[in-house]
């Protein structure tokens, strides 16, 4: 991710006003449909290929990168939470184990990557985003800023390849995270993004996304798009 990302517009859908700390999903993702709500980032001219595929049944999202990056982002808008969840399932080939320089600007890859994002210009600087990795050699729980972009904040949710090869579920409270990132409550939240990037080693990797769902209590009455 060693490239500055392009800003783009905004894809929204009806507006739903909450009352105040009334948990409401605001996105439920399973691909069933195609990727009609989904837009790529390009990161850098080599870009991760993202596409739907079916496995055992189901339609998910696979990324493949071969020393590319680009996200593939999904627009949302939300008011400033009391309560926020995130829950997802992935799935990798293999982690990028080679990759002993994670922390820095030149090992800034990883075999997968779920961002949460709280701003108006996602991934630029000065807009704060969290970061859910799946690393090669850091250790699961580690937490520290994106050596790019230090306005993201980066934590190791998955390492190595203990669990390569199979379908893993996740689910982080958005609110605790932030706050222990951050030191403060959040705004609200812009989008949700996957990222697979292999441009900084020079390697290579094919990842499974599926299942996003995003559950909100706004802190206050506001509309949640």
């Amino acid at each position: 991710m060693a490239r500055r990302l392009l800003s783009f517009a905004f894809i929204t859908g009806c507006c739903v006003a909450p009352l105040v700390g009334q948990q409401q999903v605001v996105m439920s993702e399973r691909f069933d449909a195609g990727l009609g709500s989904w837009e790529r980032v390009r990161l850098d001219r080599r870009q991760t290929s993202y596409s739907t595929t079916t496995t055992s049944g189901e339609q998910v999202l696979v990324a493949t990168s071969q020393n590319s990056a680009a996200a593939f982002l999904r627009r949302i808008e939300t008011p400033p939470p009391d309560r926020a969840v995130l829950e997802w399932r992935w799935r990798i080939s293999e982690s990028l184990t080679d990759n002993e320089r994670e922390r820095e600007r030149r090992g800034d890859d990883y075999a997968a990557r779920v961002f949460v994002i709280f701003g108006d210009e996602p991934f630029e600087r000065g807009t704060r985003a969290l970061s859910y990795v799946w690393a090669g050699q850091e250790p699961v729980g580690a937490e520290y800023r994106n050596p790019v972009i230090g306005d993201v904040a980066t934590f190791v949710v998955r390492s190595g390849d203990a669990s390569a090869g199979r379908w893993v579920r996740e689910q982080r409270n958005l609110m605790a995270d932030f706050e222990d990132a951050f030191g403060e409550r959040p705004p609200g939240i812009t989008g949700v993004a996957v990222l697979v990037d292999t441009d900084d080693t020079g390697s290579s990797a094919i990842s499974w996304f599926d299942d996003f769902v995003l559950e909100v209590a706004p802190a206050e009455q506001g509309p949640i798009r």
